[in-house]
Order: C-alpha cells, then structure tokens, then sequence
C-alpha cells in the first residue's frame, strides 16, 4: 500500500487559487481530511535565536483555518505547552489539533505525534520511540538526512514513518534520499511544512480519509495517506527569519555579547542592527543577502551529500 504514495509524491498540488503568493486552499471534501504534521509555535525557544517560531498556537490556528485545512500537528522543540494550548482552542478555530513534540535525541531530531506528556530530549532514538508508543503515539523521523538539521539518518527505520518532504529542504536532495530510503524499507511516508510561523503554513500537507485524530494516526501507521506537496518560498523563509532575529534581538544581542569574538561580535552585532532597522520594509541589501544564504545552502548540501553519498549509500544496502 505504501508504495502508490511514491508515485504522487512530486506532483506537487499548486493550491491555486493564490492571493499574493499566499496559498489558499479550498473547502475540503466530506470525509476527506487535510492536515499539516510538522509545525512550531513561539514556545519553541533556541540557544542563540530566543523564538524560534514567531506566531503563537493561535495565530497558527487561524492560519490553518483560513488555508482550509481540517487538522495541525503542532511539533515544538522539546516542548508541548503549544501544542496543548493549540488543543484548548481547536473548538474555537474549527481545527483538530494533533498533540506533538519534536524531540532532540542523541542522534538528532524525532517528531512525535498523538501524545499527552513530554518526551524528555537527550534519550537514543529507540528510547524516545519507546517512549513516544508507551502514550499511545506514532514516532516520525523528520528531514532524517539534511545533514544541517539534525536528521537521524539510518536511524529512520526504527520510527513508525519517514517524513519523505520537509517544504524547507529547499536543496531536495535531501529530500530524494529520505524517498529512496522510504521505499527501500518499505516505510510509510509523510511530509511537513516545518512551519516555523504562520506564513510558512501549507507546503507539506498530507491527506487522508479520517476525520479524527486517532484514526488519522492510524492511516499515517497504515501508509494511507496522499502527499500535497511544494518547496516554501525563498521570501516565506527570508521573512521569517528576519521577524525571529527581530522578536529574539535582546535575547540575542545578549548571546554574542558573552559568546563572540572580535570581530565576529562586531560583525554580528551590526548585522543584527541592520536586520533591525529594516524589519518593516525588506531593502534590496537584505534581499541580495538571503539569496547569497540560498546559494550557500545549496552549495554545502551538494557538497556534503556529494561526499557523504557513497558511504551512505553502502550502509543503507547493508540494511
């Protein structure tokens, strides 16, 4: 059953109609249920960056229900009061909300879906998924191979599912891997927008026949889903990355005071003003600089999955 998934997986649904590059979806078919799996509040909170996701459980929630979908995974790092308060709200929105939390274990990051209690971070991957089933939840293994991210890898095989399209894997080759390793094992799939902020809701959207929570997990277990799926925009991820440096600039500010160098302080902190001083009206200076950060990620992923491919590659036959 989880092999027709493959066969959708690139035909990407454009989402028309558009409204000034925001998506909108239309009103859902009876019996059909359209969810995002992957998504962050303001309470996942970073080492350097304090927000790690600008808009609140409910700001995402109007978002999801404004895109027209039925259900959202809310997936903080290492935390589940968003997602629990998202849950308390799910009435109010018209939205079911999935209880989650992506967890960092030893070998890097987890999503788990359908739980009640948090999943402590710093356990093996089997201990978390352990942990997760021991709720009654599904564990998925999000971006397993962007090697900037935290994917587990080779350790995919023990989650419930592979999350085979993260929307911000713009490079897609880490994507196409995850697919061929997916299939290899004979793995269900799932995709995700990696939402951190309500604009970037809607890329990686998965569809099933379930209108519930509980059966909906169950179709993710079973392979039964259908992929809906495109690359975020550049100008989602350059404007969200500027409203968290924004949002986090005291906290971050801080950060390099007591952690940085000179001049790498210096530097920083001008950067920091910059981003700061234009946050209301994007500058031609900022955009050349996130399009030279896009040309930088391509480069280190090629390069990095260049040089790591053989070896991988070798290790997943062996499986």
């Amino acid at each position: 059953m989880c092999n027709s998934l493959y066969i959708c997986l690139f035909i990407y649904d454009r989402g028309k109609p558009f409204i000034k590059g925001k998506r909108i979806y239309h009103h859902q078919e009876s019996g059909i249920m359209l969810a995002e799996l992957h998504a962050h509040t303001t309470y996942s909170r970073g080492k350097k960056i304090f927000y790690e996701s600008v808009s609140t459980p409910a700001e995402m929630l109007a978002r999801a229900k404004r895109l027209g979908l039925g259900m959202l995974a809310i997936t903080d790092h290492d935390e589940i009061r968003g997602a629990l308060a998202a849950k308390r709200l799910e009435k109010k929105y018209g939205v079911k909300v999935i209880v989650g939390e992506e967890i960092t274990t030893k070998s890097g990051h987890l999503l788990a879906l359908g739980i009640n209690e948090l999943v402590r971070p710093g356990m093996t991957v089997r201990e978390s998924v352990e942990a997760v089933h021991s709720q009654g939840g599904i564990a998925i293994a999000p971006h397993p191979f962007d090697f900037k991210r935290n994917g587990i890898r080779l350790e995919s095989k023990h989650c419930d599912a592979i999350e085979v399209f993260n929307a911000m894997s713009i490079d897609r080759l880490t994507n196409r891997r995850a697919v061929r390793f997916a299939k290899k094992l004979g793995m269900p799939v799932t995709a995700g927008s990696d939402a951190h902020g309500e604009l970037m809701l809607g890329y990686g959207l998965v569809e099933a026949e379930s209108e519930e929570v509980d059966s909906f997990l169950k179709d993710i277990k079973g392979g039964n889903l259908k992929l809906k799926v495109d690359y975020m925009p550049l100008e989602a991820i350059r404007d969200t990355a500027i409203k968290k440096l924004c949002m986090s600039y005291d906290y971050t500010m801080n950060y390099i005071e007591k952690n940085y160098n000179w001049p790498q302080r210096v530097i920083a902190k001008s950067m920091m003003d910059i981003v700061s001083s234009q946050a209301r009206g994007i500058d031609s200076f900022l955009k050349v600089v996130s399009y030279m950060a896009y040309g930088g990620v391509l480069f280190y992923s090629g390069f990095t999955n260049l040089v790591g491919f053989s070896a991988l590659e070798n290790r997943v036959k062996r499986i």
